[in-house]
């Protein structure tokens, strides 16, 4: 029993950290109890593929038995989906992980293989870098481009394309010789000199030196477009698009034999991420990461030290680095690690281009490390004592609730609740709630009733939160105070709200965030920067988020139906037709009678006045 308890919190742990993983494309990497990886696995969308694992809809027998042996889930970010499938074969390759044969097609991805070596070279598809003296290119996510820019060295350098044993057992010129696409070593005399020209041309576009290629072919797509040989003009135009799509590939990180290092911080007070993006070759290949607490020094300090000590050993020093700024001692740490590497080394910091690029993947990457790294438990601690010591509350709040109220004009007002616990947004906490029309709305009001009526239920079920934020100013403060003390209710109520107030007073320094604290006058203005506000933003806008829908679906549910009340002949089944099928006033304003009357079965006459009924609206 006590292993299944430890089993459920440690899934229940990962679970909170993968919530917190970034909706972009990149690879995750999963480790056993020991650290060792046992799973590597490349994503679309790294939350939305990591948190299957957790479901019942991967479709896999073999996931539930992987999640058993997982303690630790690790991401790295990557620019494109194509680089995520790059870095995931690269890290499977390096890092061997038991269960990806088991669980993952171990199909390769195509490379070029050129031999040097060989008396008549070709061009050959493989999947698997042998360890020999040939030349390999690759390897490509994209067989259809390769295969493309193949087909197009063929038209240009005539080498051979058959495999040795036909080569050496053919006894006349084949059909590729007949339409000039090989000049026939195998039966025919062909100077050596000739055909390693063509061989170093092959290569030279392979490694993108495309340009005098593009030029070409550019040339040949407008003569025949000029001609009007427009089937030929198109064979031209995908041949170039080919072409250019397998030049950016592979450049997308810089020049084909370039390599770097890029570094970056993410830094929260006291506690900070750094991360370091290996490129090689033009490819994103691993990353190192590390995260340091209790952090007395500055940002310039802190990549100071970490430059001075990452390069100690035997690791390998790249010919440049990227640096997110720059530091007091900058010169002095070019020195140090250009005495380490032996030759010398560029400390840059880009504005624009691509190697700016890679420095603002490397700064997500260090954001993504720090939430999943400091656990999101502990890091709300953090900010959960400093909210209570800040706002006096009883406690240190763990479930946290937060109120919002919508209206148009006094129309359609609705009110919404969100939950909150342990910093981690809790959906079966969401509540929403229609409220009375009686009198003339107002905000006060709205917040008493909502106030109200959440406190009487949670007071019935014994679900009372640790702390109740209401989103807005000293008025909105007062009418929840009111509301829970005719309860008679003992909860620690505070407000937040943007508005600003001439007497604020200040915590550290200027910020757009007000907090509203019972039994003080006049608010204070918290820090942007804090985690404590980033906090209560993340709730307050959840909360907005969540009430602006409801009122939205609600006004649209209405005004819908109100207008297609006052035409007469649109009865209950035209209703839902046309509701199914345009799903919005908007959208049925912008349909002509013909798209109205198809969609509703109705003769075109009702359609017209239903148009001008909408457009009143």
């Amino acid at each position: 029993m006590k292993e299944e308890t430890t089993s459920s919190e440690r899934l229940k742990m990962l679970k909170a950290k993968v919530r917190e993983f970034p909706q972009h494309p990149g690879v995750y990497l999963m480790r056993a109890e020991n650290s060792d990886v046992i799973y590597v696995g490349k994503a679309k969308n790294l939350r939305a593929r990591v948190r299957s694992y957790f479901g019942s809809g991967d479709g896999r027998a073999q996931i539930e038995f992987l999640m058993r042996k997982v303690f630790e889930i690790e991401s790295i970010v990557t620019a494109s989906e194509e680089e995520a499938s790059l870095l995931e074969r690269d890290l499977i390759a390096r890092y061997k992980p038991r269960y990806n044969i088991r669980l993952k097609d171990d199909k390769a991805y195509l490379s070029v293989r050129i031999d040097r070596n060989a008396r008549w070279p070709r061009l050959e598809l493989v999947r698997k870098i042998g360890q020999d003296s040939a030349l390999y290119f690759g390897p490509y996510t994209s067989s259809y481009d390769l295969r493309n820019v193949l087909e197009i060295i063929k038209r240009v350098v005539p080498l051979r394309t058959c495999s040795d044993t036909v080569f050496y057992n053919r006894q006349r010129p084949c059909l590729e010789y007949q339409i000039k696409r090989c000049a026939a070593p195998c039966c025919l005399t062909v100077s050596e000199d000739d055909y390693q020209s063509w061989v170093d041309e092959a290569i030279a576009i392979l490694e993108g030196n495309t340009s005098e290629l593009e030029t070409m072919l550019t040339d040949l797509m407008e003569q025949a477009s000029q001609e009007l040989r427009f089937e030929e003009a198109a064979l031209y135009r995908d041949r170039l698009e080919a072409l250019k799509n397998f030049r950016s590939g592979k450049s997308f990180a810089g020049d084909a034999d370039e390599s770097r290092d890029v570094f970056a911080i993410y830094r929260e007070k006291r506690l900070a991420a750094l991360i370091v993006l290996h490129v090689r070759n033009a490819r994103v290949v691993d990353s190192s990461a590390f995260t340091f607490d209790s952090i007395e020094v500055s940002d310039g300090e802190l990549l100071e030290a970490a430059l001075s000590q990452f390069y100690e050993g035997s690791r390998e020093v790249p010919p440049e680095i990227i640096l997110p700024f720059e530091f007091d001692n900058l010169s002095l740490v070019r020195e140090l690690i250009k005495s380490r590497r032996g030759a010398a080394v560029t400390l840059t910091v880009p504005k624009r281009g691509s190697k700016f690029h890679l420095l603002e993947l490397a700064k997500l990457n260090a954001r993504q490390h720090y939430a999943n790294k400091f656990d999101a438990e502990e890091r709300y601690l953090e900010v959960a004592k400093s909210l209570a010591a800040l706002a006096k509350l009883k406690q240190v709040p763990r479930r946290i609730e937060c109120v919002d109220i919508s209206n148009l004009q006094g129309s359609d007002i609705v009110g919404a609740v969100v939950s909150f616990f342990d910093g981690q947004s809790d959906k079966s906490g969401y509540r929403r709630y229609k409220l009375s029309s009686a009198g003339a709305p107002d905000d006060f009001s709205a917040i008493h009733e909502v106030v109200a009526r959440r406190l009487q239920r949670a007071q019935a079920d014994e679900d009372l939160p640790d702390l109740l934020i209401i989103d807005g100013g000293p008025g909105q403060l007062s009418a929840a105070l009111r509301a829970r003390d005719t309860l008679g209710i003992d909860l620690d109520i505070i407000a937040i709200a943007k508005k600003r107030t001439s007497g604020a007073k200040r915590t550290s320094r200027s910020g757009n965030e007000r907090l509203y604290i019972e039994g003080q006058p006049e608010p204070l203005v918290l820090d942007d920067s804090s985690a404590l506000t980033h906090f209560l933003a993340r709730v307050r806008d959840e909360v907005h988020r969540y009430v602006i829908s409801f009122h939205r679906s609600r006004r649209t549910r209405r005004v819908v139906s109100s207008a297609l009340d006052r035409v007469a002949g649109i009865g209950p089944e035209r209703r839902r037709r046309l509701l199914k099928h345009f799903g919005s006033v908007e959208k049925m304003k912008r349909a002509s009678p013909e798209e109205l009357a198809k969609a509703g079965r109705m003769p075109r006459a009702l359609a017209l006045k239903l148009l001008s009924e909408l457009k009143c609206t």
